[in-house]
């Protein structure tokens, strides 16, 4: 009940539970409450004493670990046909349909190679050079790019229910419910994940590349990746898988 969330994506969350429930999702920022009817109500109150007929006004108190109790509890009832559970039931991971829900337990890890200050601060003479900036213009939409804080962190998944495969996610560094250099705390761990399954991909003769630098770190577009060439920055590799993959947006990890 009482889960350590890690990571917790609540708008998809509350994407996915309002197709599960049929219905739109709406968002409360504030409630108004009679402390006279308010025991049989589905907000608490924290009155500090009030006793009577009150009518209050406050914000709703956001609850990660009660919207994924939610949130699985909906799965389990309403989604019987798009929803696996690896750790109740035998599933064959390579049957089961893109865009499904799965629930499993194994251990994540942040591939060694990423380190995102340390990326960005070795590639910028590379980039600077690249781009050949003529004018204070050019300059100025150049440090904007490197203003933006890339969001995108890789996490390998595994479980060993994936036989052959292992997974593979782009997790949202706003969903994090710890700082990034704390997450290596649970990487020896056990958790469960929730994560829809989104494609596979298979190795053939050479690694698949699950995070380009280019395009995942730096969020340079196509045509500027290719002016560039195939150039990698010194001592940065993209990061690559030599297994199978499964492909999955994370929606929540948890112990």
């Amino acid at each position: 009940m009482f889960k350590n969330l890690i990571y917790f994506d609540s708008n998809k969350v509350a994407e996915y539970r309002a197709v599960l429930e049929g219905k739109k999702y709406v968002k409360i920022n504030k409630v108004k409450v009679n402390s006279g009817k308010s025991v049989n109500a589905k907000v608490s109150v924290l009155s500090g004493g009030i006793s009577g007929s009150n009518e209050m006004e406050g914000e709703i108190v956001e609850s990660l670990i009660l919207d994924c109790n939610e949130f699985e509890d909906l799965l389990e009832s309403n989604s019987k046909d798009n929803y696996f559970d690896f750790s109740q039931d035998e599933w064959d991971a390579e049957t089961i349909p893109r865009t499904s829900i799965i629930r499993f337990e194994g251990d994540f890890r942040i591939p060694t190679e990423f380190d995102m200050m340390d990326l960005i601060n070795k590639g910028k003479p590379m980039l600077t050079s690249s781009m050949n900036i003529q004018n204070a213009q050019e300059e100025e939409l150049f440090n904007k790019i490197f203003a933006k804080e890339s969001t995108k962190i890789p996490a390998f998944l595994e479980c060993n229910k994936f036989e052959e495969r292992v997974g593979f996610a782009k997790l949202n560094a706003n969903n994090l419910c710890y700082e990034l250099e704390h997450l290596e705390d649970f990487e020896d761990e056990e958790v469960t994940v929730i994560a829809k399954v989104l494609s596979r991909k298979n190795v053939t003769d050479k690694p698949i590349v699950v995070f380009d630098i280019m395009k995942d770190l730096f969020s340079l577009g196509r045509g500027i990746r290719r002016t560039m060439g195939k150039e990698e920055i010194e001592d940065i590799q993209s990061i690559t898988s030599d297994k199978n993959i499964i492909i999955l947006e994370v929606l929540a990890i948890y112990q």
